[in-house]
């Protein structure tokens, strides 16, 4: 998993700071980490957490800013402060900052280990891939800040490597040092790295336990990840891998308490099948740590993304899901049904929900997913789901058949939220759900592009987009005041002035301007579109 860095004393620090100097990380937003997630979660499981409009955010290595930055721009009403060793990457961060104008956020030069509780209280703390590669007393700076400088009702996340799935990846990591260690230039170093590491997947026994691991780490190794990742995941001189459990005694020394895993799915026992969860459940009791350890003995898990809150919090947290919370939350769910549209009935139909195939039942859950579908990247609450479906349906509102439906619902989100099928917000997600005449992109995202053209926004979920050369050239001029047939136009223009070229199936460049104008106007559409779908346009 990719991570940074922080400080430590002297010798030791000096040598992760030119590690991560000499080989920058790739700084860019985390989903998973999102305020507006962890305050999901936490409401999800019956805490209330601060608002996140006006938040105050913390985040512990945070490179040049990537993932800290473009909360910045969405909430000007909150404040951001970013910590990280590396200067080189600080004040590239500095610059971005400047540039864009940003007043609400500061990146600092420093050590983690020099945070003291004079450094501010925050209503949320971030700490992504920073803390397996840091030694033992670093890792205690970062338990000392999330306990010391976290407000009552804050969330902290950290995210770190995890046994027993990193014990197969030590294999790996330990020859790849063994050969590449004697080098200091870090593209020789990690040439080397790769070099014995295809020695030792060459010259191992087909079938043999290492052949098995070398066989599951031959894409990472060979082009499915850049070589800043390799770098600093595979040869930093810092990896330390641990047991959930291990982490909690840890965090527990602090006073701070589990609350869950960013990736609730993984949380629910029932989601292994009911011959493994009715007897791990009698095992574990009501401790979901101890719970959750048992399940990453059986997934072979390598990698967490820990929520702590004040261990005084812990006594109002239920893993329980309440219909009465599932109610206050705004839902989002990809819908695929395949070839086959969704039927009005109760026959059962196999639809894709995000990365989960499910086998959906009963007309109201059908519709309902259907409605969620359209409505994507957009969110929606219970109750406008349910008036959707209805009106869909052509229900009378005084039927009498209302609350079974808003019971139908709410089951349906509670099993989407246990399978990892939907995603939820407290609040809403105004997402454009539909292409409107006067297009209107984030605030945000028109500035990254206008800063760089080669820059990849951020979207509402908080999730970076690639944009092909269409997306580039029309994304600065989505802010409202041009319709779809002016931006056609503008295409055009810059197909004139050179910038692109639309060919035909011989891939001979279009000439006749008719065709011209055709093909312009279908890319348009399509970049229309897939900036809609990826959360980048907003309602007008």
């Amino acid at each position: 998993m990719i991570h940074r860095k922080v400080a430590m004393a002297d010798t030791k620090k000096d040598i992760v700071e030119q590690a991560y100097d000499a080989t920058p990380y790739t700084s860019h937003p985390f989903k998973a980490t999102a305020p507006e997630h962890l305050a999901a979660v936490a409401t999800l499981f019956n805490l209330k957490p601060p608002g996140t409009g006006n938040a105050r955010v913390l985040e512990l290595g945070c490179a040049s800013g990537g993932n800290l930055i473009p909360h910045a721009q969405q909430n000007p009403g909150g404040r951001y402060v970013g910590v990280d060793l590396s200067q080189v990457q600080i004040k590239a961060g500095q610059r971005r900052i400047a540039a864009l104008g940003l007043p609400n956020i500061d990146l600092h030069h420093m050590s983690i280990t020099d945070i003291g509780p004079a450094f501010g209280q925050f209503d949320y703390i971030i700490c992504h891939g920073v803390y397996s590669w840091v030694p033992p007393q670093v890792q205690d700076a970062i338990l000392r800040v999330c306990a010391a400088n976290l407000v009552a009702d804050g969330v902290a996340i950290i995210s770190y490597n995890t046994y027993p799935g990193w014990k197969f990846k030590e294999v790996v990591r330990e020859a790849m040092l063994f050969r590449g260690n004697k080098y200091e230039n870090p593209a020789d170093k990690l040439a080397h790295a790769r070099g014995m590491f295809n020695f030792m997947h060459e010259m191992s026994g087909k079938g043999s336990v290492l052949n098995q691991v070398l066989e599951q780490h031959a894409t990472v190794l060979n082009g499915q990840f850049d070589d800043y990742y390799l770098l600093h995941e595979y040869l930093e001189p810092y990896n330390s891998p641990c047991y959930l459990s291990e982490f909690m005694a840890r965090a527990r020394e602090h006073k701070l308490g589990y609350l869950a895993d960013a990736e609730t799915q993984s949380m629910f026992v029932g989601n292994l099948g009911s011959n493994i969860s009715e007897p791990l459940l009698r095992e574990c009791g009501n401790d979901q740590v101890v719970l959750e350890q048992y399940m990453d003995f059986l997934r072979n898990r390598q990698f967490r993304h820990t929520l702590l809150v004040h261990a005084e919090q812990q006594g109002q947290i239920r893993y329980q899901l309440d219909p009465a919370r599932l109610v206050q939350l705004h839902y989002a769910c990809v819908v695929d049904s395949g070839a086959a549209a969704i039927t009005h009935d109760d026959a059962g139909q196999s639809i894709k929900l995000g990365e989960q195939q499910l086998q959906i039942t009963g007309t109201v859950n059908k519709v309902a997913l259907q409605v969620l579908g359209e409505r994507f990247p957009a969110t929606m609450r219970v109750a406008e789901i349910v008036a959707a479906v209805r009106q869909r349906l052509g229900r009378e509102q005084d039927d009498g058949s209302a609350a079974v439906d808003t019971d139908t619902v709410v089951k349906l989100m509670e099993i989407l939220i246990i399978r990892g099928a939907v995603d939820y917000r407290v609040q809403a997600l105004d997402a454009a759900y539909s292409v409107a005449e006067k297009p209107l992109a984030l605030a945000a995202a028109r500035a990254d592009i206008a800063l760089d053209p080669e820059f990849m926004p951020t979207s509402l979920w908080h999730q970076r987009i690639p944009l092909n050369i269409i997306q580039k050239l029309l994304l600065p001029k989505l802010d409202g005041s041009h319709t779809q047939a002016q931006l056609v136009d503008f295409i055009l223009q810059q197909e004139q002035q050179k910038m692109l070229e639309f060919k035909d199936k011989d891939g001979q460049r279009i000439a006749d301007p008719q065709a011209l104008r055709t093909e312009a106007g279908e890319h348009v559409r399509n970049a229309l579109h897939a900036l809609r779908y990826n959360a980048v346009l907003i309602e007008s």
